[in-house]
């Protein structure tokens, strides 16, 4: 019975998404033999789904168990003010949320920066964007997938999927 009615909850916050006229993009789910979900990783991007974060937050308290409001961001080395608005925004309406940010480093050259994922030959691919190395093993990268931090390198799925994410700011 959870897996069904976290699978309602799940189209609630599609249909409300699409009555915002908000993009929705489903990450990850895993479903079960009955129609249900025990777990879903969806975005919600465009204008004003930054605002509706204090609404849903509200809600958070009613689902201890597992509520967790995403903000993506990209690298804020150089803008920390918006980091820390943000962060403010979070502790002062959010139960439980994370912020992800990129803040990787290239062994090869020292760049301090986010490492991108590039295509060669239909196949993806980290690379420097300073001195386009792409040797993995000389590049330190985490990214959070399925709602926990990695630091190894993924398959070609996941790798597509950290591509493909809607920065929020």
């Amino acid at each position: 019975e959870a897996s069904l009615f976290a699978y309602e909850l799940y189209r609630m916050y599609v249909k409300y998404a699409e009555r915002n006229r908000w993009k929705t993009e489903e990450i990850d789910n895993n479903s079960t033999e009955l129609g249900g979900i025990k777990e879903v990783v969806f975005s919600i991007s465009g204008k004003g789904a930054y605002s509706k974060l204090k609404f849903e937050s509200e809600f958070q308290a009613l689902s201890p168990g597992g509520a967790i409001s995403y903000v993506e961001v990209p690298n804020m080395q150089n803008n920390i003010p918006a980091v820390l608005e943000v962060m403010k925004f979070i502790y002062d309406n959010i139960m439980y949320a994370e912020l992800n940010t990129k803040s990787d480093y290239c062994q090869v050259c020292g760049f301090d920066g986010e490492i991108q994922i590039v295509e060669d030959d239909g196949k993806l691919v980290w690379e420097c964007p300073n001195c386009h190395s792409r040797d993995q093993s000389k590049m330190n990268v985490a990214r959070r997938t399925c709602g926990y931090i990695g630091s190894q390198f993924w398959n070609q799925g996941r790798t597509q999927e950290i591509r493909d994410r809607v920065l929020h700011l």
